[in-house]
């Protein structure tokens, strides 16, 4: 039988780590707040918030093993780090174990953390919300011009997080995420005014 909505958010915030049950409900406040401001269902995207992180307390070592069970592609760099895989890990255990249909949730989450080629705005909605929530400026400083561009342009938003992220990475001689390059090349282009047939929803 399937779940209702508030069975499947009790049943995945049960199981997930206090730090990391905290940052999806923090999530999920301000995903609310851009759904509303950009036209996406509040409740959807709370609940893509609050799902997000399903797969986050897993070991490396686990993460590897489900994406090799789940048929999920690895490139180089998620081999090297195998934490950037508890995002289609997370969406292929909604999908299978929480018999979650909705693609476009799935989607989202899938994409939260490097963005992906095909994103409509719940998916921008979730990425942009991850990672702006109120915690994160202890560890980050300069969210709040991106918060309040968020409330006006989610691509822009994005775009934003993208330069900053990958200058991140780049200056600590970290590898980048090869699915986030081509995401930030995809979403630039098109805002730019390119015919990109693939181009995301906007």
């Amino acid at each position: 039988m399937t779940m209702t909505t508030n069975e499947l958010k009790t049943q995945i915030l049960e199981r997930l780590e206090a730090e990391t049950r905290a940052h999806v409900e923090r999530t999920a406040v301000v995903a609310r707040e851009l759904a509303a401001a950009h036209g996406v269902d509040p409740e959807r995207a709370e609940l893509a918030a609050l799902v997000h992180d399903i797969a986050d307390g897993y070991s490396d070592v686990e993460l590897l093993v489900l994406a090799e069970r789940y048929d999920v592609p690895i490139t180089l760099t998620e081999a090297r780090i195998p934490k950037l895989l508890h995002a289609p890990i997370g969406a292929e255990i909604l999908r299978r174990d929480y018999d979650v249909t909705d693609e476009e949730l799935l989607d989202a989450v899938r994409d939260h953390i490097s963005g992906g080629p095909h994103m409509g705005k719940l998916a921008k909605v979730l990425f942009v919300a991850d990672k702006i929530e109120p915690h994160r400026d202890r560890h980050y400083r300069g969210l709040d011009p991106v918060r309040e561009l968020a409330v006006q342009d989610l691509d822009q938003a994005m775009l934003k997080l993208y330069a900053w992220r990958i200058d991140e990475l780049v200056n600590a001689s970290r590898p980048v995420q090869e699915r986030m390059i081509a995401s930030r090349n995809l979403l630039l282009a098109y805002n730019e005014g390119n015919t990109i047939t693939s181009a995301p929803d906007s």
